[in-house]
């Protein structure tokens, strides 16, 4: 009986493991990373970069905004599991403030896309990755 319950009991967790994971962006490949540490992030993807009001492509764009390689920059500093955009996952990176043709923009409180981005190098990069939100 008693390896009966062991048994179910590693089901359950093994279970819930599985469960939990649910997108791209759902565990933390930083998780010592605590704390804002903003850092630049000059595009290097061939796509062009919204910058949203959050963190889904349904949002509305601030101030209209859409960045283009490989000379505009996004100020990033921790990221969050947001919507996706096509197959390319669901991190989404804040974002503070913005070069866009050569021109520093404030942008608080807004999100860009980071497989666009970056292909998510901040997200993934350990150490020295952004911390989740």
């Amino acid at each position: 009986m008693t390896r009966s319950i062991k048994a179910l009991a590693a089901l359950a967790i093994a279970g819930a493991s599985i469960l939990g994971v649910t997108s791209q962006a759902s565990a933390d490949p930083n998780p010592n990373n605590h704390g804002s540490n903003p850092q630049w992030a000059t595009l290097d993807t061939p796509y062009h970069v919204g910058v949203y009001t959050c963190a889904y492509a349904t949002c509305s764009k601030a101030d209209d905004l859409t960045l283009s390689p490989p000379n505009d920059q996004v100020l990033v500093d921790c990221w969050v599991s947001g919507g996706y955009v096509g197959t390319t996952g669901d991190v989404w990176y804040r974002t503070s403030a913005v070069i866009a043709n050569g021109n520093y923009i404030d942008e608080p409180n807004t999100w860009t896309y980071g497989p666009y981005v970056d292909g998510d190098l901040r997200f993934r990069l350990s150490p020295g990755g952004l911390p989740h939100c």
